[in-house]
């Protein structure tokens, strides 16, 4: 199998070191190709420059200049720039482990799903890294968005996927890609008898 790893980010300058270290880490661990694409929409905060002193094989950094800001639209802009049959999108702050990433590799190497969706831990509050109103807001949009679309789906609200690039590409023109819920605007793009994990 192969993967493009989209990860849209904005002045993450702190932590880009840190994730470029720990991908590069976890990915030479399995056998697979795959390229990163870093989609950075114009910080201007020498995350760059940081990237060019320390990169690493397989993994590349695009400045969305486009306007406005918006983390769909950097997404979507990923998804046309990879070159792979395979898309993973994840955050750049972190918030997503480069070691679950291989969780979820495993899961959709299977060969079962048409999109495999990290779920965040929205069970306890204290472990799920968000702060209070984020947590509550979020079980409440899932509750919401389950009930309305007739889904039963554990975090439709989540960053961090993997979804076949013929389905993205299918259904492009459907996209609103506007905002930060890029897999609920996928989700509702794609037909209803797509695989979900």
């Amino acid at each position: 199998m192969n993967y493009s790893i989209i990860i849209p980010i904005f002045k993450e300058k702190k932590n880009l070191l840190q994730l470029m270290y720990r991908l590069n880490k976890n990915l030479k661990s399995v056998k697979l190709k795959y390229e990163v694409i870093f989609i950075d929409d114009n910080s201007q905060d020498g995350s760059f420059e940081l990237f060019k002193k320390n990169k690493k094989k397989n993994m590349k950094f695009i400045v969305r200049k486009e306007f406005p800001k918006d983390l769909s639209k950097s997404v979507v802009y990923g998804f046309k720039k990879a070159k792979f049959d395979n898309l993973i999108v994840m955050d750049g702050d972190l918030q997503h482990k480069p070691s679950d990433l291989l969780k979820l590799i495993k899961i959709f190497n299977l060969g079962k799903y048409d999109l495999v969706i990290g779920v965040r831990n929205l069970i306890n509050f204290k472990k799920s890294n968000l702060s209070i109103i984020r947590f509550f807001a979020s079980k409440l949009l899932i509750m919401i968005t389950n009930f309305l679309f007739k889904y039963n789906l554990k975090d439709p609200m989540s960053g961090f996927f993997i979804i076949k690039k013929n389905i993205i590409k299918k259904n492009y023109k459907k996209l609103y890609s506007k905002g930060y819920k890029i897999l609920l605007d996928i989700i509702l793009s794609c037909p209803k008898n797509i695989k979900i994990f």
